[in-house]
């Protein structure tokens, strides 16, 4: 079983097998893996009504294999030319604290089932792009978010992963002229890391390129993209 948090709404996965299943899952690429055979639950996933049902999905469905915490939104602003604090607000809602509150309504099935939790992160959670500020910042808030459910849940035999996309190719760049990639091709490198087992899965060569500066020269990388021009 797959649950996967999307924007306003959870879309779920059964799969017979469970966890057993793995060849067969493998055999489909990119976001197919994940969406065939999906149900659509809708819900607001910002507030604590949302995701109240958590508990009907337990009695409803015998396993829940992996948590995808999916949702985002990006006003594309800088810090102080926003006019109040109203995006920066919405941003750490639905970027931090909706996907805490969704792992913790979800977090005894997934402990039952020893399932894994996935949250749809990006490169810039590591370091700031000013014209995007507090985006960046409601997204590291949700890199640190990942490292402490990670210690929290993995005693507990549930596994918690984070994928780091640099740029693709969907409504939040609509307005970027930067080279992006496909959603079928960052879904395929997502799932891959995260069938291989990694933590921290960087996806596409700006990301891999980011976090090679970063290892290397952070501060380098943090004045690089202070002053992108």
């Amino acid at each position: 079983m797959f649950a996967s948090v999307e924007p306003h709404q959870f879309k779920i996965r059964q799969r017979a097998g469970g966890v057993a299943a793995n060849d067969a899952r493998r055999q489909h690429r990119g976001a197919a893996r994940l969406a065939r055979d999906a149900n659509v639950v809708r819900t607001d996933k910002r507030n604590g009504r949302g995701v109240g049902f958590a508990g009907s999905f337990r009695r409803q469905y015998n396993c829940l294999d992996v948590l995808i915490n999916n949702a985002g939104v990006n006003h594309n602003t800088a810090f102080l030319l926003a006019a109040d604090l109203s995006i920066a607000r919405e941003e750490f809602e639905c970027n931090y604290l909706a996907p805490l509150r969704v792992t913790r309504a979800f977090a005894p099935a997934l402990i039952a089932n020893k399932g894994a939790v996935l949250n749809m992160l990006t490169i810039l959670a590591r370091v700031n792009l000013p014209f995007m500020g507090s985006y960046c910042a409601s997204k590291a808030a949700a890199l640190s978010l990942t490292q402490g459910l990670r210690a929290e849940l993995g005693p507990k035999g549930v596994r918690v992963a984070a994928a780091l996309p640099g740029a693709v190719d969907t409504r939040m760049t609509a307005g970027l002229p930067i080279p992006k990639m496909s959603p079928a091709d960052a879904a395929t490198e997502i799932l891959d890391g995260f069938e291989s087992g990694e933590e921290e899965i960087y996806v596409g060569d700006m990301a891999r390129g980011l976090a090679e500066g970063l290892a290397k020269d952070p501060k380098g990388v943090e004045r690089q993209l202070a002053s992108p021009n």
